[in-house]
């Protein structure tokens, strides 16, 4: 399998597009190219004894996105990399990158997954999170032509409850350990934020 080909591929079909208004055109594929780093880190010290899977995990993580838009965007993706793997990929591969796809957003439904699945299950979740979280946060509040201070209500009134939703679907200790830093990094800035939105210091003088 050539992952560079692979990759090359994935920003031809997604890097000009736009899933979501509200998203900058290629997040699709920027995101995916980050979950698939993801996805590794965390099977190094799930798995840190097996690379064997690292190629079909960083090609679903890439690919994940692929039907973003079209829903249920997973069950969609896992049938179009039939075709756009088949000259890539092994039939073997394919079916292997296509389930991981297929399951990806397919949480918590009572499956006995295997750790590959709940792997890019975490990963994809925790890319939505810390930093990444407030760039899309504000991106979405930019469309929207909405004020700062919009943006701090949500974070109020809205943020927790999806917050403690995903948490629940989180897979392995180590994934909710990294999620909670990611968290608790966003409400620091969002404390930060308040005070200077609001003409404020954050140190005393």
């Amino acid at each position: 399998m050539d992952i560079n080909a692979l990759q090359e591929l994935a920003q031809k079909m997604m890097a000009n597009r736009k899933a979501h208004l509200e998203r900058e055109k290629g997040f699709t594929y920027y995101h995916g190219v980050r979950v698939s780093k993801v996805a590794i880190n965390l099977r190094k010290i799930i798995l840190p004894e097996d690379s064997s899977y690292d190629e079909i995990l960083i090609t679903a993580c890439l690919f994940h996105d692929v039907a973003k838009g079209i829903e249920p965007h997973g069950t969609y993706g896992a049938v179009l990399m039939k075709e756009i793997l088949k000259d890539y990929c092994t039939e073997q591969e394919i079916n292997k990158i296509s389930e991981l796809i297929y399951y990806h957003s397919l949480r918590k439904m009572d499956k006995d997954y295997s750790d590959y699945i709940k792997i890019v299950q975490d990963a994809d979740i925790l890319d939505h999170f810390g930093s990444i979280e407030m760039w899309i946060n504000f991106q979405y509040y930019a469309h929207t032509d909405e004020p700062m201070h919009k943006s701090i209500e949500f974070y109020d009134n809205e943020f927790d409850d999806e917050v403690q939703r995903l948490r629940e679907l989180l897979n392995y200790d180590v994934s909710r350990k990294i999620f909670e830093d990611k968290i608790s990094f966003v409400h620091s800035f969002v404390d930060r934020f308040k005070k200077e939105v609001a003409g404020e210091f954050s140190i005393e003088v």
